[in-house]
């Protein structure tokens, strides 16, 4: 939040949303084996193209009870990956400590899962991307149910592998949209497990190619990500634009990449290429629907990603 009243808006219209009906289980069938088709239900579950198995739609994930369905949602897909799906519930202050004195603090919840390495590893490698969507009404469907596609796909993909020398952890942040406070609350939670991390992967849309060349943009403090990245894609004919950050002073609030960056990790953000104006015009409104997306670019995307996560689980 910018300011107060941008936070009393905020919490004006969450109540003024109707409820959520979030009972029963929803995912009742079987995802698709195919990738492509299995990433196509996903983004239209998430995004209202889909029913759910419940017989109710997620048309958006901003207001609190949309995203308490979408957890919900994405706990079970989390666990169709035999992995057990956790939450990691936290509670944020607020951004102005004026605002505490009318308003409770932000809570929120990030839902996770580890795929174990096959050898008792102690690193770790994330692959994280946000489940909120911008605005009321916004479904969200590139912004950012393709990184949430795109990051299960890694994940299945990567669990029929027999060598993992790294653990993987999925996480799929809360309030992305509000200042980060779910990536951010994350980067924290690191800290206190004090797990031994090796990098971190965020991912924010990845489903338009206007100029249909399939590149990838990226952005990182570490010059070992930057290199292993564009070696991979160097192979698969697939352009990498990059963009090198500056740690000293970043204070950037645009992403889940941002939030790691003060504290220290090795972390790398990649999606379609927002900074190069090949991206999404639809962002945050009610048009970035389950149409817009570039399934082929989100699927090319999601195999470049899983070669290179492969690359650095078998190092």
């Amino acid at each position: 939040m910018k300011n107060i009243f941008k936070v009393l808006l905020f919490c004006l219209t969450t109540i003024a949303c109707q409820d959520v009906v979030n009972d029963g289980v929803l995912i009742t069938e079987s995802l698709p084996y195919d990738k492509a088709e299995y990433q196509k239900t996903i983004v239209g579950q998430l995004s209202g193209k889909y029913t759910l198995g419940n017989n109710t739609t997620i048309k958006s994930r901003w207001a609190k009870n949309e995203r308490e369905v979408a957890k919900k949602y994405l706990k079970e897909l989390i666990n169709t990956l035999g992995i057990e799906a956790k939450e990691h519930n936290y509670t944020s202050p607020n951004p102005n400590p004026a605002i505490d004195l009318i308003l409770d603090p932000f809570k929120g919840t990030n839902i996770y899962g580890k795929l174990p390495s096959t050898n008792n590893s102690s690193e770790y490698i994330i692959l994280g991307g946000h489940y909120d969507s911008g605005k009321r009404n916004a479904p969200g469907a590139i912004d950012n149910a393709t990184g949430i596609a795109l990051i299960y796909s890694v994940v299945k993909e990567l669990s029929k592998s027999n060598t993992r020398n790294k653990n993987i952890i999925l996480v799929f942040f809360d309030q992305e949209e509000e200042e980060l406070i779910g990536s951010k609350a994350f980067a924290k939670l690191l800290g206190k497990k004090q797990w031994d991390v090796h990098s971190i992967h965020c991912f924010d849309m990845v489903g338009w190619d206007a100029d249909n060349d399939k590149a990838m943009e990226i952005s990182s403090v570490t010059e070992s990500l930057i290199a292993t990245y564009k070696s991979v894609a160097t192979q698969k004919g697939i352009p990498i634009k990059d963009i090198k950050i500056n740690p000293v002073g970043y204070d950037n609030s645009s992403t889940d990449f941002d939030a790691f960056v003060p504290f220290g990790f090795n972390v790398i953000g990649a999606g379609e290429c927002y900074y190069h104006r090949d991206s999404t015009p639809y962002k945050d409104s009610p048009d970035d629907t389950f149409d817009t997306v570039n399934f082929e670019y989100l699927f090319s995307c999601s195999n470049l990603i899983e070669r290179i996560i492969k690359k650095i689980i078998t190092e």
